[in-house]
Order: C-alpha cells, then sequence, then structure tokens
C-alpha cells in the first residue's frame, strides 16, 4: 500500500507542477508591452531648421513647413557636428534633429538636439 500512496504522491505532484506552469506561461504580458509603448510614444524625433532660440525653448520649421516650439532645460544634451556644444551654439538657420518628449500637459521638452 506504500509503494501505491507514494506512485500517488508523486503522480498528483507531477500534475500540480504541470497545471502550475501551464498556468504561468499563459499569464498575459500585455501590460510589460503597454507601458513600454507609451514610453516610446512620449518621444519624438522633429527634423527641421530653427527659426527662433531663448534661453527656454527651440523653435523649428519642418519640411512640411509646420513650426515646432520645444522647451529646453538643464537636462538637454546639445551636439554640434557630432561633438558636445551648448545651446548659445545653436543659431538661427541651423538644421537641427531633435529628440523630445512630451510630457503630461501635452508640451515637448527637448531631451536633445543635434545640429547637423
Amino acid at each position: 500500500m506504500t509503494k501505491l500512496s507514494r506512485a500517488l504522491g508523486a503522480a498528483m505532484l507531477s500534475l500540480g507542477l504541470l497545471v502550475s506552469g501551464s498556468v504561468m506561461a499563459k499569464q498575459d504580458p500585455a501590460p510589460a508591452k503597454d507601458s513600454q509603448k507609451k514610453a516610446e510614444k512620449a518621444t519624438s524625433t522633429i527634423n527641421g531648421t530653427v527659426s527662433a532660440v531663448t534661453d527656454s525653448a527651440v523653435t523649428l520649421v519642418d519640411s512640411a513647413k509646420a513650426e515646432h516650439t520645444v522647451a529646453v532645460n538643464s537636462e538637454t544634451k546639445v551636439t554640434k557636428s557630432g561633438k558636445d556644444a551648448t545651446l548659445a551654439d545653436v543659431k538661427a538657420n541651423d538644421t537641427v534633429t531633435v529628440e523630445a518628449k512630451k510630457g503630461e500637459d501635452g508640451t515637448w521638452t527637448a531631451l536633445k538636439i543635434s545640429v547637423a
């Protein structure tokens, strides 16, 4: 009888492990993907020509003639011809690529400004 009990116990344990493994495998990873997609949607790249520069923002016009004003802060990285630069190095008529993040209030803040 003990051999039969052990065999049944082992079978039940194996069955339990199989069931729990299949339940874990079927869990939906969508919430992680959704939050990643939101983060990706929150950033954008804008290419254009600088029309104005202030201490707090850069305004540029893209190829469709749409104007974009992007806020600049102390964390904004600026490069010119591949080298580190400052916002003072960005001038009107410069061709730029701006990587910006959209805030909760709908405004864009530049993460990186690359001057060609």
